[in-house]
């Protein structure tokens, strides 16, 4: 039998915990892919009208997400490609450009949720 090296380094135990891990998504809009933090996620919810566009500020609503850029080109390129509807698998699902604009910029004007409160580090020398 033959045995070939791997091209993976063998550490011996876990990996290293201080490596930080960036997820990525692509933009519905752009097709470019951007960081998490920058793009937003919207989820269609089922109303008594038909489905709707949320902004999922939390990032953890149900049922399958899409990602944006807050920018209105980005909306514009998304509406006109009919992007929506692939995206989230949502047949026939329809948006208004200026609606979604409107969303985004009332999401990015709220606080959105922090991530706990910020640790600072007292002076701790002794005299």
């Amino acid at each position: 039998m033959v045995q070939r090296k791997s091209s993976i380094p063998v550490t011996g135990g876990r990996p290293d915990q201080s490596v930080r891990r960036l997820v990525t998504r692509t933009c519905i809009g752009c097709r470019r892919r951007a960081e998490a933090s920058d793009l937003v996620r919207l989820v269609a919810q089922q109303r008594a009208d038909g489905p709707e566009i949320v902004v999922d500020r939390a990032r953890n609503l149900p049922g399958r997400g899409a990602w944006l850029h807050p920018a209105a080109e980005c909306v514009t390129a998304a509406v006109r490609r009919r992007a929506f509807a692939s995206a989230l698998r949502v047949p026939g699902l329809s948006v208004n450009p200026n609606d979604l604009t409107e969303k985004l910029g009332a999401a990015a004007t709220d606080s959105w949720p922090s991530r706990g409160p910020e640790q600072v580090a007292e002076d701790m020398s002794t005299p």
